[in-house]
């Protein structure tokens, strides 16, 4: 039997080395098999594929279109995802967004003839995608990923609406799409047909003749959709609406579903910034790369324009940061000392944003019942004039100095944040001023950032506090009863509670603690003995 089975290993051997050939002399230990070639099939000439580099280029996160086409794909890895971008979500932002559209020509109809009586409106609604930037992470606009989950760049979404309220959907791609793949891309990206870019100018075409709807489109110069757009209403002769601020403001009232990926953005935020707090660490690019992990790690993406984080001249660690999950954004600010404990001044100054803070919820709150503050633009005047009082108190501002108006202006000088209220949602903060006049609403979650610093040649102040400079930023929604909810409480905020989870202020409360229990019994033994002679 063994003699059997080696001269069956013999011959198995032989006939292998027999359909092999050697590319390299018997004498060299380097010595490789070369299997037999595989003639190419019809399929492999068809396909064409590609060298390993435009391979890499074209896959990689940093292309255009990322990895994936969809929103949806990137929480697959997720055992828990919280999608949001699902057809009937797609199809209820579609509804609020032609809604905003017809009420929006409803008043416009009424105001020039109030006598008459509703108008029923058709609506072709064209949003541009991003175009793709080389070098440079690939960002979906939020107004076009809002309506559409596709992350094709050069994309354009054609919304339209006839008098009896049918609705349709055309998605148009910069590249070939033949019928196999229309059919897929339709149910991809959940829409009625996907066409060829060229193809955009003849479709509006023949939808303008056929609905004679109002057009809305967001010119820009520089897109070649608002370009092929413009024409088409040029030879139309059809005026070209605006919808710029009515979709945004749609997009301020949040669904439930919008809601929980929020959330869940705004507690991956929180939660990874808390235990970068919690370490230890020697320079920023630590501390930003450390966020970026714990983020992931959530399955959530950072956003890495938006990581800024350092060490002043105080030893105070400022860190502003956020990550998006499902493609809405989370994200807040804090400061914490590198020694692990506040400076007087320091804590005297942050507590001042953290007081700041809470009346500036408690304005929020009475915003639903005639409050004084009602508008994102009247918070932050609100915010401004407390800063004012804060600063006086503090004696950086002089008492009695020019008029409420002056002083106001005066303590503008003393922030540092750009953009102190924003609303929240897709994409990055929307920050522009007409959004910003619009009142308060249930379901809308806004961005905090308050700061106070203090310029080293700052006279009036106190020379402990030149050179301060401290930053708290928070997200907030907007429950229907007008309550104010923390989404990004799971980080510390207070004084105390920053200083019990820093590794610096633990090691001295060990030490302390240690210290006390050596000296303990030490000072029992020395009251027994006391007690012993008297």
């Amino acid at each position: 039997m063994l003699r059997f089975l080696r001269n069956f290993k013999y011959y198995a051997w032989r006939e292998v080395r027999r359909g092999c050939s050697a590319v390299a002399p018997s004498d060299r230990s380097d010595v490789h098999l070369v299997l037999p070639t595989v003639w190419p099939s019809e399929l492999t000439k068809r396909i064409r594929p590609l060298p390993v580099p435009d391979l890499i280029e074209k896959f990689s996160c940093d292309a255009p279109g990322g990895q994936f086409a969809t929103i949806s794909e990137y929480l697959r890895c997720d055992p828990r995802p919280d999608a949001v971008l699902l057809p009937d979500e797609i199809d209820l932002h579609r509804k609020m967004s032609l809604d905003d559209l017809n009420s929006y020509m409803h008043a416009k109809d009424a105001f020039k003839e109030p006598q008459r009586k509703n108008r029923i409106f058709s609506h072709v609604l064209v949003v541009a995608g991003a175009d793709s930037a080389r070098s440079y992470p690939f960002r979906q606009r939020p107004d076009f990923l809002y309506l559409c989950d596709c992350l094709r760049p050069g994309a354009a979404l054609v919304l339209t609406r006839s008098r009896k309220r049918r609705t349709g959907a055309l998605l148009f791609l910069s590249q070939d799409v033949d019928s196999q793949l229309s059919t897929i891309y339709s149910h991809m990206h959940y829409v009625d047909d996907v066409l060829p870019l060229a193809m955009l100018k003849k479709s509006l075409l023949w939808l303008l003749r056929d609905l004679s709807p109002e057009l809305w489109h967001f010119y820009e110069p520089s897109s070649p959709v608002s370009c092929i757009v413009q024409e088409v209403a040029h030879e139309a002769m059809i005026p070209m609406g605006n919808p710029r601020y009515i979709l945004q403001y749609t997009r301020t009232v949040k669904t439930p579903r919008e809601l929980r990926a929020v959330r869940r953005a705004n507690a991956s935020a929180a939660d990874s910034m808390a235990e970068v707090i919690a370490q230890h660490y020697q320079i920023p690019q630590e501390l930003a790369a450390s966020f970026d992990y714990k983020c992931h790690m959530r399955h959530a993406r950072p956003d890495v324009t938006k990581i800024s984080c350092g060490l002043d001249g105080n030893g105070l660690w400022q860190m502003d940061a956020g990550c998006q999950y499902g493609g809405y954004e989370g994200g807040l600010a804090r400061c914490w000392p590198s020694s692990g404990r506040f400076t007087p001044p320091q804590k005297m100054i942050y507590g001042a944003l953290l007081d700041m803070r809470r009346d500036l919820c408690s304005l929020i709150q009475y915003a639903g019942s005639e409050g004084a503050v009602r508008t994102p633009l009247e918070l932050h005047a609100a915010y401004l004039i407390l800063l004012a009082r804060h600063l006086r108190e503090l004696r950086v501002l002089p008492k009695g100095v020019g008029s409420a108006a002056e002083t106001v202006e005066m303590a503008r000088r003393f922030n540092c944040s750009p953009v102190v209220v924003s609303h929240v949602g897709l994409g990055k903060r929307d920050t522009s001023r007409r959004l910003l006049d619009y009142p308060f609403a249930p379901g809308n979650v806004v961005s905090l950032r308050l700061s106070i610093s203090i310029p080293d040649d700052c006279c009036q102040a106190y020379p402990e506090f030149r050179g301060i400079l401290c930053q708290l930023g928070d997200t907030l929604l907007i429950r229907d009863d007008y309550s104010v909810e923390l989404l990004t409480a799971a980080c510390p905020s207070e004084t105390q509670d920053i200083e019990v989870c820093l590794p610096a202020s633990r090691t001295r409360s060990h030490r302390v603690r240690n210290d006390g229990d050596q000296s303990g019994p030490c000072d029992t033994r020395q009251l027994q003995s006391h007690g012993g002679d008297n």
